[in-house]
């Protein structure tokens, strides 16, 4: 964390933030008293989580000049007052819980540390990291966009001050994204001419190229050898920032958070695909399925696999929308490179089937998509019929994309079981109508918050 914050003048900071906090009077029991032990504000971060749907900034993180102990009940969240300024427009900010930590990411309570954690509502209508132009994503200038002011000394139950009010708002001056950090961005220039941002996070600590746990590629008799998962994004990611594609949806985190690479420590590749200014596209066609740009994301996935410790058999591909899109298109162009494929809602060519057959492939699309029709000529879901029409078994499937958590994994593991019974490699769930979050075209909201069919990724090994 930085150990600086700018200050915002007292006058402008009440304008801002006065309709935040009607500030509450002191008991006399209450009565600050100042002492050695009080600490003040030296720093701001600004902190965002990727969920199911996307970025938002879920708290902020106060970093004091000396480590304070209190008990979690004597930290009043009426105390701290919290606005946004996005596109020029201040509102505030939904304090719901303020406790101690000893890092700028929310996690548990604890009774001591330096760090102040002010979670924030998460459904907020600024609680957003991205806003959307109808075509493409953007990121907001999240840096200096947050104004915190400490309103009252924090007193403890025995009226010793714990953190000093701050007088003056002070404004944020960086952001920390879980996840989303520890992936390296990185630009790759293709045979083609094709420029490619890109996201890439490695397991472990170490994250050079050609190194990981101390070993260099192919050295050391325990040298280990990691699957890589290569994540298509949709058509609104397309940019030059090398980020966007990291923020709007789970499809790159659901394999880099660490609960994922706990259980299965992999590489995670997240191309950027160039935006319509720069790489036109021809009507009905994908980014990903222009020659120039596929090539250069296959020049950069047979390097990483070639300068990282990477199982060239345990090699993914996975994508959402557009991404699905080309995850069908360069399936049949690389049947020998990927171990096992999971795109959500897309098309292709159904001449591709008899070299698709042979592929392990889990697809899922809503019934009611309005944006790539569930029942197009070329969808997934006649591609599945292509499939079988070669003598290849297809394990189908179909509930609510609402359920919760347990229940929709539950549901999978049946499914995949079935699938294991039937000798079927090739499984295809369909979200029922009217049960996809937000937009029938967001079947990735319950594809990657469901473990179960990330696991029957991981579980393939090319030619087994």
């Amino acid at each position: 964390m930085t150990v600086r914050a700018h200050l915002v003048p007292a006058a402008a900071a009440a304008v801002l933030l006065a309709a935040v906090l009607v500030q509450a009077p002191a008991t006399a029991a209450q009565a600050p008293q100042h002492g050695r032990g009080a600490a003040s504000v030296v720093g701001v971060d600004v902190v965002a989580e990727v969920g199911p749907l996307g970025a938002a900034v879920t708290a902020v993180a106060l970093e004091l000049d000396r480590v304070v102990s209190a008990p979690y009940t004597d930290l009043d969240e009426a105390a701290f007052a919290v606005g946004a300024t996005l596109d020029d427009v201040t509102a505030p900010r939904t304090v719901t819980d303020v406790y101690l930590s000893d890092s700028a990411e929310p996690g548990e309570p604890r009774a001591r540390g330096r760090v102040v954690v002010v979670e924030l509502a998460a459904d907020d209508p600024n609680a957003g990291v991205l806003w959307y132009d109808g075509t493409l994503n953007h990121r907001y200038a999240l840096e200096g966009a947050y104004l915190v002011e400490v309103r009252d000394d924090v007193v403890d139950r025995r009226g010793r001050v714990l953190v000093r009010e701050t007088g003056d708002a002070l404004a944020n001056d960086d952001v920390v994204i879980p996840v989303v950090d520890d992936f390296a961005v990185r630009a790759t220039t293709g045979s083609s001419g094709v420029l490619l941002r890109y996201g890439l996070y490695s397991p472990g600590r170490d994250r050079s190229p050609g190194s990981h746990h101390g070993h260099r590629r192919g050295e050391g008799p325990d040298a280990t050898l990691y699957p890589l998962v290569v994540a298509l994004h949709g058509s609104g990611e397309r940019g030059t920032d090398g980020t966007t594609q990291l923020l709007a949806n789970e499809l790159g985190v659901a394999f880099a958070k660490p609960s994922r690479q706990e259980s299965d420590p992999s590489f995670v590749l997240v191309p950027q695909a160039p935006p319509p200014s720069v790489q036109p596209v021809e009507p009905g066609q994908s980014v990903w399925e222009v020659p120039g740009v596929q090539s250069a994301l296959l020049e950069l996935v047979d390097r990483t696999v070639a300068t990282y410790p990477v199982d060239p058999d345990r090699v993914y591909l996975t994508g959402l929308s557009m991404g699905s899109m080309g995850t069908f298109d360069i399936l049949p162009e690389r049947p020998d490179l990927f171990a096992a494929a999971l795109p959500v809602t897309g098309y292709a060519d159904l001449a591709s089937a008899p070299v698709l057959k042979d592929i392990p492939i889990w697809a899922t699309h809503s019934v009611d998509d309005a944006t790539v029709l569930f029942d197009r000529a070329d969808s997934d879901w006649n591609l599945m019929a292509a499939i079988e029409a070669t003598g290849t078994p297809v394990t189908r499937d179909e509930w609510a994309a609402n359920l919760p958590d347990e229940e929709n994994e539950a549901n999978a593991r049946a499914q995949w079981e079935r699938a294991e019974a039937e000798g079927s490699h090739t499984l295809f769930t369909a979200w029922t109508a009217g049960t996809t979050p937000v937009n029938p075209h967001f079947a990735w909201v319950p594809t990657y918050s469901n473990d179960v069919m990330i696991d029957w990724l991981y579980s393939h090994v090319r030619g087994e």
